[in-house]
């Protein structure tokens, strides 16, 4: 597979989260709120800003090639991150169409939400956010790119890790015990690592 290949498939992996996103919204509609949240702007839209780093990355190795050396993986190694970005975007995209109706960019809960404990919830409780972490790595492999690593590293990681502490809150306020007793058997990112 030669590197234009690689580049184009993984912006079309990416693009089953986007286009899920965009589905799964309008499918949604305009929905009384159950519960408003108020945390900082950054965490409310965090689905569009953690593509932030992608994006720039994205363009400096698609148009902007040569500017930036990149390291010359072994083909298996940007076959194998192109499997990890697709396997991980159709995780995120599988987590949130389980939600259906429920999916939302903000924190906010709307009229008929359920705490869902099924399809990729019952694996881990935020699949949309391990499946965004995983295909950073996968496409920072895939496109050769130390720059997407380190921001994976150093923004895509610490990001996410702000959101779910923001989100667990938020729903351990709206359903309780439940949610409590869900996170004492089901882990947050990473499947087989235990609770909490």
């Amino acid at each position: 597979m030669d590197d234009r290949t690689i580049r184009i498939s993984v912006l079309l992996s990416a693009h089953v989260i986007f286009l899920s996103a965009a589905a799964l919204r309008i499918v949604r509609g305009e929905r009384a709120h159950l519960l408003r949240t108020e945390a900082a702007w950054w965490i409310q839209y965090y689905p569009p800003l953690v593509w932030l780093p992608f994006v720039f990355v994205y363009a400096q190795v698609a148009w902007l090639s040569g500017l930036v050396p990149a390291p010359d993986l072994a083909a298996s190694v940007q076959l194998a991150g192109l499997g990890l970005a697709l396997a991980s975007a159709l995780f995120a995209a599988w987590g949130m169409w389980t939600l259906g109706r429920s999916y939302g960019i903000r924190l906010d809960l709307f009229e008929g939400h359920t705490l869902k404990t099924d399809g990729a919830f019952a694996l881990v409780r935020h699949p949309m956010y391990l499946g965004i972490v995983g295909f950073h790595l996968g496409a920072a492999l895939a496109l050769e790119s130390v720059p997407l690593l380190i921001l994976t590293a150093l923004f895509v990681v610490p990001f996410t890790v702000a959101r779910i502490a923001a989100e667990e809150s938020v729903l351990r306020e709206a359903f309780g015990t439940r949610h409590v007793e869900y996170t004492s058997r089901v882990p947050a990112l990473m499947p087989g690592f235990g609770a909490r």
